[in-house]
């Protein structure tokens, strides 16, 4: 029998939290997987249930304060995460990177833009040469002379 059986549910995320800030305290890097947290890692080494550190806001807390400190910029469990409140701003250096990238689409689309254009004005121009070239060759075989068409 476990020394948590008899707690309520209340008292048992307590002592989960405090398991928690222990384990945080003492630790001088997090585990990660793939580049993100490595959740069940934690928890395992603090000594409680995975779902702990989802469901439990102390502990989620805890555990963004660790983030901070050590510098971990991202977690799995952030892309899973339904609760708005708990969605941290972006931080200033990707603030950074989102302006450079919509400056980078937006040059793009400028050249895009300026490349259709060109193609529309090349098209137009092969067409009205072949045309040219068309009423030449016409020229040539039946020698007589086709008057060009005017634009009006």
């Amino acid at each position: 029998m476990s020394a948590l059986d008899g707690l309520s549910g209340k008292a048992r995320g307590e002592e989960y939290a405090h398991r928690m800030e222990a384990y945080l305290e003492k630790t001088p890097e997090l585990p990660l997987l793939n580049g993100s947290l490595n959740v069940k890692a934690i928890a395992e080494a603090a000594g409680i249930p995975t779902q702990s550190v989802y469901k439990n806001p102390a502990i989620r807390r805890a555990l963004e304060a660790a983030k901070e400190r050590l510098g971990v910029q991202s977690w799995a469990e952030g892309r899973t995460r339904t609760d708005a409140s708990s969605v941290t701003p972006p931080k200033p250096e990707s603030d950074v990177k989102v302006r450079r990238l919509e400056q980078q689409l937006t040059t793009l689309e400028q050249r895009h833009s300026a490349v259709v254009a060109e193609n529309f004005e090349l098209r137009r121009q092969l067409k009205e040469l072949r045309l040219q070239f068309g009423r030449e060759d016409m020229m040539i075989e039946t020698g007589r002379r086709i008057v060009a068409p005017t634009d009006e």
